[in-house]
């Protein structure tokens, strides 16, 4: 069977982030460790066809992208992200990273990037900040009668992102996957690569072609100012 090879330009496609609705809450966590302590962590919750999804309805991969400032605070903070589907009550946590912000001055934040990927055949409708509790957050009680310390979290991003390879298949012919890709752009370019988060390095290339099939490959793409050139083989 022989390979056929094509290129793909950024300026082919308009948009590559489609952007969620949702609401960010705060939300009243009971401790596990005493009884009628409740802390507030804080939650994205999404409704209808804005719920993280592994699978399109025609059983192609999904994946999204979510940006976020975390304020510092006069103690460490060490969070816990995980995407939750809180109409269910097994199987319902997927684990997605812990991040750490050191000590610093409250107008001052961290700055994260992420690539969300729902498991298999899951869906989930909220993503959770977890912050893990001290001694200090036991023996903080505020006026709302709550405890502990509350994370300042701003939310500047929340999008799917477009698998580029069903506008080949659409708009081209049906390639399915690809055997393997080059990519050209600039240092630090965000890609989600089969549901991982991948950033071109220094050289500004970034290669696979060592037999793994590429079934997924979105950019993220916020303005004109950015550009890649993906070159593939199918």
């Amino acid at each position: 069977m022989s390979y056929k090879f094509g290129q793909f330009r950024k300026s082919q496609l308009s948009s590559y982030l489609t952007p969620l609705d949702y609401t960010f809450n705060d939300l009243r966590v009971e401790s596990s460790l005493s009884k009628g302590v409740v802390f507030i962590d804080k939650s994205i919750d999404l409704k209808g066809d804005n719920i993280l999804k592994a699978l399109t309805n025609d059983n192609k991969q999904r994946s999204y992208y979510i940006r976020f400032k975390i304020f510092k605070q006069d103690t460490v903070q060490k969070i816990t992200i995980k995407l939750i589907n809180t109409e269910k009550t097994t199987d319902n946590v997927q684990m997605i990273e812990d991040i750490e912000i050191p000590v610093g001055d409250s107008a001052d934040y961290d700055i994260f990037e992420m690539v969300l990927s729902p498991n298999d055949n899951h869906a989930y409708n909220q993503i959770y900040f977890q912050l893990n509790r001290e001694l200090i957050d036991y023996n903080t009680l505020k006026p709302d009668g709550t405890y502990g310390r509350e994370m300042n979290i701003s939310i500047d991003r929340l999008d799917e992102i477009y698998n580029v390879i069903n506008y080949l298949n659409t708009s081209i012919d049906n390639r399915g996957v690809l055997k393997q890709i080059g990519v050209q752009g600039p240092p630090g370019l965000l890609m989600s690569i089969n549901g991982e988060a991948i950033r071109i390095g220094r050289s500004g290339l970034y290669e696979i072609n060592n037999g793994i099939n590429t079934t997924f490959i979105g950019f993220v793409i916020e303005s004109n100012e950015k550009y890649f050139v993906l070159d593939y083989q199918y």
